[in-house]
C-alpha cells in the first residue's frame, strides 16, 4: 500500500463557534420559572406597598387629629384595617371585640398598658366618653397603625 503524500491531503477545516440559538429546553424553563418569580415577587411587593400607603395615609390622619373623639378615632382604623383583614371580619367587631382584635397583635407588654381599656370600653363607647380614655385609645391607635399590619394575626388567630 503506498503512502499519501502530504500535499494530496485535504486542510482540516475547525468547525464554527456554537450559536447561542435556539435555545435548549432547559434554558428556556430556568427562564420561564425566573421571569414568573420575578413577576410574583413584583405582584407581592405591589400590593404590600399599596397596602403600607393605606396605613401610612390613616397615621398622617390620625396625627393631623389629636383631639379625636372615639367614632372618628374608629372609623379611621375599620378603614385601615379593611385593607387588610376582610370584610367580615371588621364589620362584626365592635367595643370589646374590637379592642381585643386591635390588641391582638401586640406583645404583652404593649397589651398590659391598655388592657383597661377593655374594662371601660362598653361604658365610653356607647355611653359618656371620658377624656382618659379617649387619650389612650388614641395612643392605641398610634401604635397599631405603627405596627406591620400585614403580619398581624389573619382571621383565625383574632
Amino acid at each position: 500500500m503506498q503512502q499519501p503524500s502530504l500535499e494530496q491531503l485535504n486542510d482540516i477545516i475547525e468547525p464554527g463557534q456554537a450559536g447561542w440559538w435556539p435555545p435548549s429546553w432547559l434554558t428556556i424553563a430556568v427562564v420561564a420559572t425566573l421571569l414568573a418569580g420575578v413577576l410574583v415577587l413584583a405582584t407581592v411587593l405591589f400590593r404590600r406597598w399599596q397596602k403600607s400607603k393605606v396605613r401610612k395615609a390613616a397615621i398622617k390622619q390620625l396625627l393631623q387629629q389629636k383631639d379625636a373623639n372615639i367614632e372618628q378615632i374608629t372609623v379611621l382604623l375599620k378603614r385601615a384595617a379593611l385593607a387588610y383583614y376582610p370584610r367580615e371580619l371588621v364589620a362584626t367587631k365592635h367595643s370589646r371585640t374590637w379592642l381585643v382584635f386591635l390588641l391582638a397583635p401586640l406583645s404583652n407588654n404593649e397589651r398590659a398598658s391598655f388592657e383597661p381599656l377593655l374594662q371601660q370600653a362598653d361604658k365610653n363607647f356607647y355611653g359618656t366618653e371620658d377624656n382618659d380614655f379617649n387619650r389612650n385609645y388614641y395612643q392605641l391607635a398610634r401604635l397599631w397603625l405603627s405596627k406591620d399590619l400585614s403580619k398581624q394575626p389573619g382571621v383565625s388567630d383574632v
